[in-house]
């Protein structure tokens, strides 16, 4: 091999090794990564505070969990949280972390916790939270901007499980304050069909099902308790007027 050929071969196989170790670093870093985007993105799409207690995921198989991740009440409500998450398992296609689309085999969130509050003129905190979610997905087009200003990230998830979750629906103005146990979510190929999806596209297919559950199963809790109480008033109303 001449001299020529030598510099050559010795200069490909030193930026392999570099992007070798870059992406070591990056798959090192990935969970810090996770941390950022959801606490950067979480609030433009939910419109509330978002926090994530912790993110790790192996370098080795891309297997890995969330910890702690919440999502806050909206302006108007209780000072609780609507989305108590607990501890989410995620794998992850180590090759793609680097690439323009992260492809998310699985993506599984069990027991969780979720709030349904009712303020007195029957709006949902839920619907708020949906409502902004939807609203972030359709601003600017395909070329959506991250909380960075730079270009979203896209997604592919192949399999997102919501299950064994329980709703709190609460309407104080009715007495309304029930403990519900919802039927579990399960969507497949979430952004295959677009060949990645952003976050904000990703929460806002996923809010819908899961919202859709937690509110018909809190309103009629909340229904049920508004016509008890009309009730009990119409037949007080009655008692006075026969009795004076």
């Amino acid at each position: 091999m001449s001299t020529i050929g030598k510099k050559i071969g010795i200069g490909i196989a030193t930026l392999l090794t570099l992007a070798g170790v870059a992406g070591i670093v990056v798959l090192g870093q990935l969970g810090r990564l996770i941390e950022r985007g959801v606490e950067r993105e979480g609030p433009r799409i939910t419109g509330t505070d978002v926090s994530l207690g912790s993110a790790r995921v192996s370098i080795f198989d891309g297997e890995g969990s969330l910890n702690r991740l919440r999502i806050a009440n909206p302006e108007g409500f209780s000072g609780g949280d609507a989305f108590d998450l607990g501890e989410i398992a995620i794998a992850v296609d180590v090759k793609s972390v680097t690439a323009d689309v992260i492809h998310i085999r699985r993506l599984v969130i069990e027991a969780p916790r979720l709030l349904a509050e009712f303020d007195a003129a029957g709006s949902s905190n839920l619907d708020a939270i949906r409502a902004h979610a939807r609203a972030a997905s359709r601003d600017g087009g395909p070329a959506k901007q991250g909380a960075d200003g730079g270009p979203e990230v896209r997604l592919i998830i192949d399999e997102f499980r919501f299950e064994k979750a329980e709703v709190r629906a609460l309407a104080p103005a009715f007495d309304v304050d029930r403990t519900l146990v919802l039927p579990p979510v399960i969507l497949k190929n979430l952004g295959a069909k677009q060949g990645g999806a952003t976050a904000s596209d990703i929460a806002s297919q996923v809010l819908r099902p899961i919202v859709d559950a937690a509110i018909q199963a809190a309103t009629r809790e909340y229904l049920a308790a508004q016509r008890d109480k009309v009730g009990k008033k119409v037949e007080e109303q009655l008692m006075d007027k026969l009795f004076k």
